[in-house]
């Protein structure tokens, strides 16, 4: 049925038509119409979710014509406001807040986190609200007339309203699912205008607050297909796996409907699994039948006999006889156009995100005439999800999540998005070994899933609510309940042939109440394959919730809260943690004690990582610079400041740092030392349905950072989840005379290219050491010449700022929105100054005893005794930390050189960044230029610090310059910037290099956590009061 809203009273809404001798041109047509009264404010309406709007369907069709492309484009102030005459272009997908400013283009993105971004409560909005105007023009083919025409508009933010040639045909809300319109009696013949009208603010707004950019347009591509008059109107098919795990399952429901009362009677749905088509069990077919409502009065004698028992309540135990049954299907037939069937299949390959087999079930609707006229097909996958006790089970197999949440994204078009961009978003992340993703916090476009199903990645598919700024309430309020409901249930409906799709969340930070008790009840209902996944659900009580949510999916834990909670008697669930590790700048802190509690716990299985993306879009400033945007860049007062760069790649998509070390966590394998001098070792297969034979595992054995011996291990066959001895034979294994630290170095490759790397890519490492002999100490000299200035200040060669101690960092995002950064303030320890120096010299060394006092006029005491040796000099340092400072961003040494030693050599963690508690790299020798060691965090930060570096040379063109050697291996950057700018820019493009080397030697250094909204480091990474020591010795090269 369909309801056509009257637009013909006057007013200033739908695109009417304008007078012309030619005939209505909806082109350039002056709004002339409204809602009937019943829809005036349909954007302050939460009861009312769509009007006209199609069920959900998730078959492709044969018959389409893509209306993506530039548009006529006007926005308005207001809904209420007028049309103009005048029409600007933009492009379909695209979002108007992402077109460069101008008259046009006034509204811009606005960031915010939990608040709202304008003061009204629910369900109102602010009266100033955009109101984009879509509209082209499309020809209709002359083979389409006499056929059902739909229109599906892929996404919009937030409410849209659909017209052709100037009628009005629906609305919808949700605006991260598809919506499609019946509009076969709204188009003509030839040439016809469709127009979507976009209101940016609505009662929808309140439920997708998800920390996000708040945009305005077309998100998703829209199009129109045909059918006949006889079509597939709804479809829902659920592969699954037997215990044998060979044997596949198939249920399908669909529904066969029609237009202008056609008869479906004598139509038939067939489908088959096409590379299975030799088994006879993959062929499903059913014809249908016309139904006939049954007259009470005249039921047939022997029909009512049988039917009586049943409907007395004979059978309360459902034990009915056969009679009973068909009795009771003739009086109680099924609807009209139903098709429920199902089967089994042998001889399967099972879908797993290491092996996502696929399965294509064509589709055909025959008329009764055995006529095909509506082709379609779904890629499915054969698989089991069981849940049992802290277990869960994929093909029977207690699967672990390496995931990661992410976020629409592109840096120039918001979150319209190419299925290409989806696709590279899924090759980076297997490149970096991640296996899942949780939706977060809405559906993503169909074809993303397509894509995960292909590629292998796990994923918790999320439905598109959640309201934080109003997180107890909304959820309790009925006017949302209708809105709950429709969007968790139009998600499954969507969704449930995926075999990439293992969960169904209800949202994110919605609080937990009656509405979501209404959409969990409806997904179970209708996908009883699948837990439900739902953090609000055991918010503050891991122990409750079991309506809501099947897993315990906390956000942001400590880990001793959750190997607590997986120890525990009381624990009857698994634990996989929805949101962790928050990535926002220089973080991941502790990523790798995580991994150890998970790896080591029955009942922990991993969890996402919070997130995928830095949401910093490219904004031109009015001089022509491009910057990535964040909070308050676009001059909104209510923001969240740079809380949208969180992610772990940047917004050009390349990685930070912090994705080597997930990387090496999240291997396939754990390499370990049996007898390592040797060549005795282990390896263990981290898969759990795949062995070892894709892969190729080599080694080296390095010296000081150079290469002694290499080679390529012959593996073992190595089963899922298994180990197995092998050895390395070098000569090199042996500790011999070499000076220098050795180590043996595992390298995995994959053997094959995949769509995300070429042949032989690493995939896995692994570092073992070797027994070593010490670098030789440099040779002590009798004289040490001047090295101390008149000021009591070392005198390094090529020196510009002498060296002086250090206890402050430029704050990361975590320092500062932690409150870690407000103690260091408090402490003054950013400007420091010397108040007292005494120099004591002998003829074989020089005491530099100073006193520093912060700028909040705490004193403490730094010596430096310096030693010479043959070519330069050894500084041997120490602090004494006051009580008062609890917590400091480091102790060492800070000295800047001239710019011209621009090259950098070390021996150390690398090549990548690292902090001491996110450590994870090899010890090798590294080169770079200084320039390159500087990591472009969106806001600027401190970056580029490598840990248990052991030496470092820098040199300039000529090939001269320094050599520092450590004591013991320390924390070390070498930049070209100075941290007071990093902390006083507020954007990467600000950042102007200050034209020398700038040096830190740490003793101690902070660890960076995640406290910009998880948990702060440990304590064992934190820095302690009392005396710190350090040395380093400098050599001219």
């Amino acid at each position: 049925m369909r309801t056509r809203i009257d637009l013909s009273t006057s007013g200033n809404y739908g695109s009417g038509r304008a007078k012309s001798q030619k005939g209505p041109d909806y082109r350039t047509s002056v709004v002339n119409g409204r809602l009937a009264p019943m829809m005036t404010n349909y954007w302050m309406s939460p009861e009312t979710t769509a009007v006209n709007r199609l069920p959900m369907l998730n078959i492709e069709h044969l018959e389409k014509i893509s209306l993506d492309g530039t548009w006529r484009f006007q926005l308005l102030r207001s809904p209420r406001e007028p049309l103009g005459r005048k029409w600007a272009s933009i492009p379909v997908p695209g979002l108007w807040t992402m077109q460069e400013e101008s008259n046009v283009f006034f509204d811009k993105p606005i960031y915010t986190n939990t608040q709202m971004p304008f003061e009204e409560q629910p369900p109102f909005v602010p009266e100033e609200n955009p109101h984009g105007v879509y509209e082209r023009d499309f020809d209709l083919p002359d083979g389409w007339m006499g056929k059902r025409i739909v229109l599906h508009l892929g996404g919009y933010e937030s409410v849209a309203v659909v017209f052709i040639n100037g009628v009005e045909v629906g609305l919808t809300k949700d605006s991260r699912l598809a919506a499609e319109f019946d509009v076969t009696s709204f188009v003509k013949r030839g040439n016809n205008v469709v127009r979507i009208d976009v209101t940016k603010w609505s009662d929808a707004t309140f439920i997708e607050d998800q920390d996000q950019w708040w945009h305005g347009g077309i998100t998703r591509s829209v199009k129109l297909y045909a059918t006949n008059k006889v079509f597939i109107e709804k479809f829902a098919a659920t592969a699954g796996l037997e215990k044998d795990l060979a044997t596949g399952t198939l249920d399908v429901r669909a529904q066969i409907s029609s237009i202008d009362n056609e008869p479906t009677d004598g139509y038939s749905l067939h489908m088959s699994i096409r590379e299975l088509s030799k088994q006879k069990s993959s062929v499903l077919s059913h014809t249908l039948k016309t139904f006939v409502a049954p007259i009470w009065t005249e039921t047939p004698v022997e029909v009512a006999l049988a039917a009586r028992d049943y409907f007395h309540a004979k059978f309360w135990n459902g034990n009915l006889p056969k009679s009973a049954q068909q009795a009771v299907s003739i009086m109680e037939p099924p609807a009209q156009g139903l098709v429920a069937l199902s089967t089994k299949v042998a001889k399967i390959k099972a879908w797993s995100a290491e092996e996502p087999n696929l399965y294509t079930l064509d589709i055909e609707l025959r008329n009764p005439e055995g006529a095909v006229i509506e082709v379609s097909q779904q890629r499915i996958g054969f698989r089991s999800i069981v849940i049992k006790g802290q277990d869960f089970l994929v093909n029977g197999q207690p699967i672990i999540f390496y995931g990661i949440n992410r976020h629409d994204f592109n840096r120039f078009t918001g979150r319209a998005l190419t299925r290409d961009d989806m696709r590279q978003d899924l090759l980076e992340l297997k490149r970096w070994n991640f296996n899942a993703v949780r939706t977060s916090h809405y559906p993503n476009d169909a074809a993303f899933l397509d894509l995960c199903d292909e590629l292998g990645f796990y994923v918790v598919g999320e439905a598109n609510i959640e309201s934080h700024a109003f997180i107890n309430t909304l959820c309790n309020d009925t006017r949302y309940l209708t809105a709950f409901v429709d969007r968790i249930g139009r998600m499954v409906q969507r969704d449930i042939h995926h075999p990439s799709v293992v969960m169904w969340s209800l949202g994110n930070e919605s609080g937990a109440g009656t509405n979501h008790e209404a959409a969990a009840a409806f997904a179970r209902s209708f996908d009883p394959s699948r837990p439900l996944h739902y953090e609000g659900g055991i918010r503050g009580n891991w122990m409750g919730s079991h309506s809501l949510t099947d897993v315990i999916v906390p956000m942001y834990p400590t880990i001793n809260a959750i190997k607590e909670y997986a120890k525990s008697p009381k624990a009857d669930r698994p634990l996989i943690m929805c949101e962790y590790s928050h990535a926002m700048g220089n973080s991941n802190g502790t990523l790798a004690e995580y991994w150890e509690a998970i790896e080591s716990t029955r009942g922990l299985q991993g969890g996402f990582i919070w997130e995928m993306w830095d949401h910093g879009p490219v904004q031109t400033l009015a001089d022509g610079t491009k910057r990535n945007a964040y909070g308050g860049d676009y001059g909104e007062e209510k923001h969240d400041g740079n809380f949208c760069c969180d992610g772990m790649v940047f917004p050009d998509r390349t990685a930070k740092p912090a994705m080597h070390e997930f990387k090496a966590l999240a291997a396939p394998v754990v390499i370990t030392a049996v007898k390592a001098a040797t060549g005795q070792f282990k390896i263990l297969n981290k898969h759990f349905f795949k062995d070892l034979s894709e892969y190729q595992l080599q080694w080296n054995i390095t010296c000081d950072g150079e290469i002694l011996d290499s080679g390529v291990v012959k593996l073992p066959k190595v089963a899922p989840r298994k180990s197995a001895n092998f050895k390395v034979s070098s000569k090199k294994l042996a500790k011999g005379t070499l000076r220098g630290e050795r180590f043996v170095n595992f390298s995995l490759v994959r053997i094959a290219s995949t769509p995300w790397a070429l042949p032989m890519s690493e995939v896995g490492w692994s570092q073992i050491a070797l027994p070593s002999q010490a670098l030789a100490p440099a040779k002590k000299a009798k004289e040490l010449g001047d090295v101390v200035d008149e000021h009591g200040q070392i005198i390094l060669p090529y020196g510009i700022v002498a060296p002086s101690v250090s206890l402050w960092r430029a704050p990361t995002d975590n320092d500062r929105i932690g409150h870690i950064a407000a103690q260091w303030e408090r402490y003054g320890v950013r400007e420091i100054s010397r108040t007292d120096c005494v120099v004591r010299q002998t003829p074989a060394s020089i005491k530099v005893s100073n006193t520093w006092e912060t700028s909040t006029g705490v004193s403490f005491k730094h010596t430096q005794i310096i030693t010479p040796v043959v070519g330069g000099f050894n500084v041997k340092e120490s602090v004494t930390v006051p009580k008062a400072f609890e917590d400091l961003a480091r102790v060492g040494t800070l000295f800047e050189l001239d710019g011209s030693l621009n090259e950098l050599v070390y021996f150390g963690t690398g090549a990548h960044e690292t902090y001491p508690d996110r450590k994870i790299g090899r010890i090798g020798r590294y080169v770079s230029s200084v320039a390159a060691q500087y990591i472009p965090y969106v806001r600027p930060q401190e970056n580029g610090g490598h840990t248990a570096v052991r030496w470092f040379e820098l040199v300039n063109a000529q090939g001269n310059g320094l050599r520092f050697v450590m004591g013991k291996p320390a924390q070390v950057s070498v930049t070209p910037n100075r941290d007071a700018d990093l902390a006083d820019s507020t954007h990467d493009v600000e950042v102007v290099p200050c034209g020398n080397t700038v040096v830190h030697i740490d003793a101690a250094h902070r660890g960076v956590g995640t406290a910009s909204c998880g948990p702060d480091t440990l304590d064992k990474y934190l820095i302690k009061t009392g005396v710190h020591t350090w040395e380093w010795t400098v050599t001219s090269i």
